[in-house]
This record gives C-alpha cells, structure tokens and sequence, in this order.
C-alpha cells in the first residue's frame, strides 16, 4: 500500500534535496552563525547544528504531509512512524547535548548505553551464569570509565596505552574473553560450555565493538568531536532515509530472511542521502576534502547496514522481534544501536590509519 503513495514523491525529495542544497550553499554562515549564537564554542558541534535541526524537521514535515494524505490507508503505519519519531527526536537531542558537555558526559552517555545493551542481550539469550554476565559488565565498565578521561593515557601506568588509547581497547577485548572463559574453569565444569561462553563472547563483543564510541574523544583534538557528530549523522541519515526511501519505492527485498522489510531501494536511498551527507559535512573533518568525507560516509553507511542485518540474523535465530520493549516504536537498546555497533570502531580505526 505505501509503494503506491507515489503522492509522496515531489514533496519528500523535493524537501530533502532542497534541505541538503541550502546547507551546502550557506554552510560557511551557518558554521558560525547559527551554532555560536547559541553558545556553542565547539566548531564541529556548531557547525552540526542547523543539520541536525534541518533534518528533524524535515523528517516531522514528511510525516505531517504523509498524515494528512495517507491517513485512511495507513493508520497503524503512521502512528508507529510517529511513536518512533517521538522517541527518536529527544535520542538525538540528549546525543547531541552530551557532546556539547564534552568527553566525561559523551562517555557517560555512551557506557550508560553500553551497560543497558549488554543487560538486553543477556536476558535475551537466557544467559544463567552470574559469574560470566558479571565479569563481561566489570570489563565494559572499566574500559568506558577509563576512555572518559581523554588524557588517561598521560598517567604514566597507561602511558603503554598510546595517544589515542588504542591499547586499552585491545586490552579490554583479551581481558573480557580470559575472564569470560575463566568462569567455567573456576567452577570445573564442562556442561553447556560451549553455548554459554560462545554466546556471552558474541555479545561481549558486540559491546566492545560499541564502546569504541566514547573512545572517539581519544583523537586527534581537531577531529574527535566531529568523527563523532559525522559518525551519529551518517547513521541517523541512511536509517532514516533507507527507511523513507523504502516505503516509498521500494519494490526489491533485500535480505528477506534477515530484514524482510528492508529492500534495494531503501539501501540504495540511505547509502546516497547518508554520502550526500557525508559530502556536505566536511567541516566535521576538516583535515579531509568534501570527496574524501564522501567516501568516508560510503564505508560507514555499508558498514553500518552490516551491523543492522548482523543483529537482524542473531534476532531470527533467537526467534525475537525486537531485544526489549525499552523504547517505544524501537524496541529496545539493540535494536536502536544496532548500526552505530560496527559504525564506532570502523570510524575509529579509518581515523587513525588515514592520520587524522
């Protein structure tokens, strides 16, 4: 039904084209322009600014266009696009004012995630054993509070960690799989040994793969805030805009047994929206050209849409829907962070090994 709503065609890509357009014709006025008015001293967060306001309220403006003309047809659709908007809208707002607030809340916010969707995944995959759940939450715990100092690594019993704490991380993903595996050594046993440490070690990395986030404000000082703001955009845009996409054109099922609702043109329109993007923020990442942050954004929306349907196949074969009830038209922790999962440490690391 929503295929047909080709209605929707002029105003949706008309809005999101025209949007994009002035952002790139006025970007100069706007990095210091509406950002510094309202305080903000940081240039990437300054600049992020109007795109982010720009982009909420394009997408509530396509919502009230498709409420007003698809109404009848699409009711159940529409008040569950607004539930996830709803709950979208302030996500973004607290993201945003953690940044602001610097390395210690960005952390903060970011572990606090961490520790919710590691909690979600173990109850989900009916994980018994207190030893093996706890020791993978100390590690968690451990290494955020560690990456929300960002001169930890000058501290002379880190200073092995370099610069960019890179150690830290390495050390954390060997000290969660040791300490995972110690558990059932400890208690001499061997039953179910297999599922219960391969399961928690999946899950354990997933969240270390997710914890790389707080260590983006580890970089370079030019580059940390705005790796992090480019990082959150990309995913927002090619979620988003896969899924505007998708409703409206979508005909090609792109992994039906993963993603039955996901299809090629929904892909094809995020990974364009999210590299159009990417190619307009390039004040984010300065030391970089428009054609490079562009294809920076083309990685990080593939990679992202890998983690999607990475947590999409370990959903199928748990046999859930969604990893909780946490948020309302999301579902829970996991189902919101499923892309920023692998997006965190692919921005990190291509950081690091392009030299910014």
């Amino acid at each position: 039904m929503l295929r047909k709503s080709s209605g929707m065609l002029p105003a949706s890509v008309t809005l999101w084209l025209t949007f994009v357009s002035c952002q790139y014709e006025l970007k100069n006025l706007i990095r210091y322009g509406i950002g510094m008015d309202l305080g903000i001293e940081n240039e990437a967060l300054a600049f992020a600014v109007p795109y982010v306001l720009g982009f909420i309220g394009a997408m509530y403006a396509l919502l009230g266009i498709f409420t007003i003309t698809k109404w009848k047809q699409s009711q159940e659709t529409i008040r569950n696009l607004w539930k996830r908007t709803l709950v979208a809208t302030p996500l973004l707002i607290v993201i945003f004012a953690a940044m602001h607030f610097g390395a210690f809340a960005w952390g903060l916010l970011v572990g606090i995630f961490a520790v919710g969707a590691h909690r979600e995944y173990c109850t989900a995959i009916n994980l018994e054993d207190k030893g093996i759940r706890a020791v993978g939450m100390v590690v968690i715990v451990a290494t955020v509070i560690l990456g929300m100092d960002p001169d930890v690594t000058e501290m002379s019993v880190f200073a092995w960690a370099g610069p960019n704490a890179a150690g830290l991380l390495g050390l954390s993903l060997f000290l969660g799989a040791f300490a995972t595996w110690a558990i059932p050594i400890i208690q001499d046993r061997s039953e179910n040994v297999t599922s219960e440490v391969g399961r928690a070690l999946i899950g354990f990395v997933l969240i270390w793969f997710f914890i790389h986030g707080v260590y983006l404000m580890h970089l370079d000082e030019e580059v940390a805030v705005g790796a992090a703001i480019f990082a959150v955009l990309n995913v927002a845009i090619n979620d988003s805009m896969a899924l505007v996409f998708g409703r409206i054109f979508g005909k090609n099922k792109f992994r039906p047994v993963l993603s039955p609702k996901k299809t090629w043109e929904g892909v094809f329109g995020g990974l364009f929206s999210a590299t159009l993007v990417g190619y307009l923020a390039q004040p984010l990442l300065p030391q970089f050209t428009s054609i490079e942050t562009a294809g920076i954004a083309v990685v990080l929306a593939i990679i992202g849409t890998m983690g999607d349907l990475m947590l999409s196949a370990l959903k199928r074969d748990l046999e859930l829907k969604d990893w909780s009830q946490m948020l309302p038209g999301h579902g829970g922790i996991l189902d919101r962070v499923d892309s920023f999962i692998l997006v965190a440490p692919a921005i990190y690391w291509m950081m690091l090994m392009l030299g910014a």
